[in-house]
């Protein structure tokens, strides 16, 4: 895996895209970045990946209102807190306010939000630009991806969700 100038290994596409299936799968939370007035206005969100694409479900809100037809940034990230090691995934692209008829057809492959009261609205990101970079500290100048060390309870758990809809 090729370095960056500070030292990180530069993750390939499709590693970032298997790290961005198996997150998404997992449940974990993204950040998703919006262009504000003055600063740029970041918000943690569950999300989804469907046939290449995020989904983040969002209320009626600052976000919701100014996302569609938007270029933004979506984050996901994981460190191991006593090995120091970690890896980031960055994604760039429009987001799209899907269709009542959109969402149905995605049935319970729509994010599955932790919150209370979850928004209905449905986001879709398509990437444009896809980048990631991982810490490591292997001393034997190893190369494995990020993904192989993901735990293999949500392997299956992602195997199990594909698996689900691979007849749709």
């Amino acid at each position: 895996m090729p370095l960056d100038r500070h030292g990180s290994h530069i993750i390939d596409e499709g590693e970032c895209r298997t790290l961005l299936r198996l997150a998404g799968a997992s449940g974990r939370v993204g950040r998703l970045a919006i262009n504000g007035e003055v600063a740029p206005f970041v918000i943690p969100v569950n999300f989804s990946v469907y046939d290449e694409t995020i989904l983040v479900r969002l209320r009626p809100g600052f976000a919701a209102h100014h996302l569609d037809g938007t270029t933004v940034t979506f984050e996901i990230d994981h460190v191991e807190p006593y090995s120091k090691e970690g890896w980031s995934v960055e994604v760039e692209g429009p987001a799209r306010l899907m269709t009542y008829e959109e969402v149905a057809r995605l049935g319970r492959n729509i994010p599955r939000p932790i919150v209370m009261n979850p928004g209905v609205r449905v986001f879709s990101i398509r990437p444009e630009r896809i980048s990631g970079r991982s810490i490591r500290h292997d001393h034997e100048g190893g190369s494995r991806p990020p993904s192989t060390s993901w735990p293999n309870r949500l392997r299956e758990n992602q195997s199990a969700s594909l698996a689900d809809h691979a007849d749709e």
